[in-house]
């Protein structure tokens, strides 16, 4: 709920997205200006990149001097953000069956209220400039080794935004529900179930931040004002862009392959197990970012990191990704952090069509059509046409859901006698790869045999 807000709130004050949203309440406090941030290298099918606490800040590297002077930080004025919405639908569902008639009525709402009174804290520009000139990066810091070591690379949090006041975040949902049996017996059921859900965001805590990329050459440094600059780069440090290089269908294949080929080793009640963790993720967005948090934590440093939920659709995977003793397995860890990411870069109406694909067993057919989809050169043409043999295997619902969920990807699709066409750009094939990456995961996961 918290990173959902603060993604709200980032969109709506700076619809250009160099406002970054902080992702956990337990973690705000790393965030402040002047601290640190790390960035590992983005595959080809991510949108965003992703930024990491270091719990670092800037002058922690820095040579000590003899005027050790703060640097100043200027808030800013007053900003308040309101959103309050609710909503409400209902259905009703008639089955006649020979002589059993039943009827199935139900609504759902919602509601949440969201105000949030808001400063900046933003670091002088100047300071910024001036302090290279004084004081020089302390290259024999395990920190920097460490960086240098795995090519990541290092930002300095110029701006954030706080909370000026202690700020109540509340939803609710509601569902009601109702069934009626005629048959010899005549039977009523209804039934109401509602959830609530609270966050109470202290007084100056940090939602959302801005960034400069940190250059550094030997014990020189400096703040860079392209977002895209490289930390380490001058010292001959292969780019970012080498990580994952751009080789289609045939680079994507084999990356997911490698990631996840631990998943394809799993037994099938340990199979069944994730399967039923990662499809409560998908169908509820807290999940999936609780999960992923945990998961990263322990990835980051596996010694220090206890996985525990207190949501019982967690524990099964977490537990089995560490041993008695509280281990964590991280050739475990990898493959299932690969696919949340995967899952996190999908919209919610692609999340929600993905559930329904497993639930209706046709993960295996829309992976083979997402893939014919992929082979296609993006590059050369717009216009592309498609086996009408992976899409006749699909029932009428089953075509529509695959539609949907692929057209979501920036991909259309459209009927052309007993075959198919379809146009996509390369921002498609970006976003139709994280697709694809979920759908393989689910598949190997699923498998019965």
């Amino acid at each position: 709920m918290f990173h959902k807000a603060t993604k709200d709130l980032a969109k709506q004050l700076a619809p250009d997205g160099d406002l970054l949203p902080v992702s956990s309440l337990i973690d705000q406090d790393h965030f402040r200006p002047l601290y640190l941030v790390r960035r590992k290298p983005k595959r080809s099918w991510m949108t965003h990149h992703r930024y990491y606490k270091t719990g670092v800040r800037l002058s922690d590297i820095l040579v000590p001097a003899q005027d050790n002077r703060n640097l100043d930080v200027q808030d800013s004025h007053t900003i308040t953000v309101e959103d309050c919405s609710d909503g409400r639908v209902e259905w009703t569902i008639k089955m006649p069956e020979d002589f059993v008639s039943m009827e199935v009525t139900g609504a759902a709402s919602t509601y949440q209220v969201k105000s949030i009174k808001m400063k900046t804290a933003r670091v002088s520009p100047a300071a910024l400039e001036i302090l290279p000139k004084e004081r020089k990066i302390n290259m024999d810091h395990s920190f920097i080794k460490d960086l240098r070591k795995h090519r990541e690379n290092l930002y300095v949090i110029n701006e954030a935004v706080q909370a000026l006041e202690e700020t109540t975040l509340y939803k609710a949902n509601t569902m009601e529900g109702n069934i009626r049996n005629d048959i010899c017996v005549h039977f009523s059921l209804k039934g109401t179930r509602g959830s609530k859900s609270v966050i109470v965001i202290p007084k100056d805590c940090v939602l959302a931040f801005r960034i400069k990329p940190l250059i550094i050459q030997s014990e020189s440094w400096g703040i860079s004002h392209h977002p895209d600059e490289e930390t380490f780069v001058a010292e001959g440090v292969t780019a970012e862009s080498d990580y994952f290089p751009d080789g289609g269908m045939e680079g994507l294949q084999s990356d997911v392959e490698k990631e996840c080929a631990e998943l394809s080793q799993l037994s099938t009640d340990l199979r069944a197990k994730f399967l039923k963790s990662i499809i409560a993720v998908i169908i509820n967005s807290d999940l999936l970012q609780e999960l992923k948090l945990k998961l990263e934590e322990a990835f980051e440093d596996a010694d220090k990191c206890e996985l525990k939920s207190e949501n019982p659709d967690l524990e099964d995977l977490l537990n089995n990704v560490q041993d008695s003793e509280g281990n964590t397995h991280l050739y475990l860890v990898g493959p299932v952090l690969y696919t949340l990411h995967a899952l996190g870069e999908l919209t919610e109406d692609q999340l929600l069509r993905l559930a329904q694909s497993v639930e209706k067993q046709i993960v295996s057919k829309q992976l083979e059509l997402v893939k014919s989809i992929l082979k296609q050169d993006f590059h050369l043409k717009h216009v592309f046409s498609l086996d009408a043999k992976l899409l006749s295997c699909l029932q009428e619902e089953e075509l529509n859901i695959t539609k949907a969920m692929i057209e979501r990807g920036g991909v259309t699709l459209q009927r052309n006698g007993p075959s198919f066409t379809g146009t996509g750009d390369l921002a498609a094939f970006s976003a139709l790869s994280a697709l694809y990456v979920a759908l393989y995961a689910l598949h190997l996961l699923s498998r019965s045999d």
